[in-house]
């Protein structure tokens, strides 16, 4: 089985204290294309981003010596492995992260009036500079449509979990916002960027 021969690539070249899997192989989702997404604590290993393949399966694997939790750390950097699956947890450091990254999600403090404007007039701005269609410009375009997910996830006071956890929620929660947003990055089309925008400015100000 695919999972049990990463599992034991991770041990066998970390040795890990604890491995949290998240990600579609943590809820059973995962196919053909899918990454094996996990944090993995060890006893002294330096960090590392470990993106190497295993019978065909990419990695995104991330690596962190148990030191590295003992200072001061975000919790921002941490909020994929909220809802993970603690596969191995020998010291039960894995567990107490897990705990303090919950209780970070909880408690997050959502963003002022003031900086959700700044968040809207940087959208309208981005919309503008888009409408060049130059290569500027449609670089600003492509950045714009993936940001203002976040932006829309603040304006909600959703925290932003990845774009897969944040579509999923969106479809459930304003699918009217997610029709908009999809037809958006479908079509790449100005008007429908614009109907975009146009949205989550009024989701701003009626919030």
């Amino acid at each position: 089985m695919i999972l049990e021969q990463i599992l034991r690539y991770i041990q066998e070249t970390y040795d890990p204290l604890s491995i949290i899997l998240y990600g579609s192989y943590a809820d059973g989702t995962n196919g053909l294309n899918s990454d094996f997404d996990a944090l993995v604590i060890t006893a002294d290993h330096e960090r590392f981003h470990d993106t190497s393949f295993v019978d065909g399966i990419p990695l995104d694997v991330f690596v962190y010596p148990a030191k590295y939790f003992e200072s001061s750390y975000s919790c921002e950097d941490f909020v994929q492995i909220f809802d993970g699956r603690i596969v191995t947890d020998s010291s039960g450091i894995g567990k107490a992260l897990q705990e303090t990254v919950r209780a970070y999600l909880k408690n997050r403090p959502g963003k002022t009036g003031a900086e959700l404007q700044a968040d809207i007039d940087w959208c309208v701005k981005m919309s503008a500079r888009a409408k060049r269609c130059d290569c500027e410009g449609l670089f600003r375009w492509h950045w714009l449509l993936i940001a203002s997910l976040d932006i829309f996830c603040d304006i909600m006071q959703q925290p932003y979990l990845g774009p897969k956890k944040a579509l999923k929620w969106m479809e459930k929660a304003h699918p009217e916002a997610f029709d908009r947003y999809k037809r958006a990055l479908q079509n790449l089309q100005m008007d429908d960027l614009d109907e975009w925008i146009g949205y989550i400015r009024h989701a701003a100000k009626t919030d």
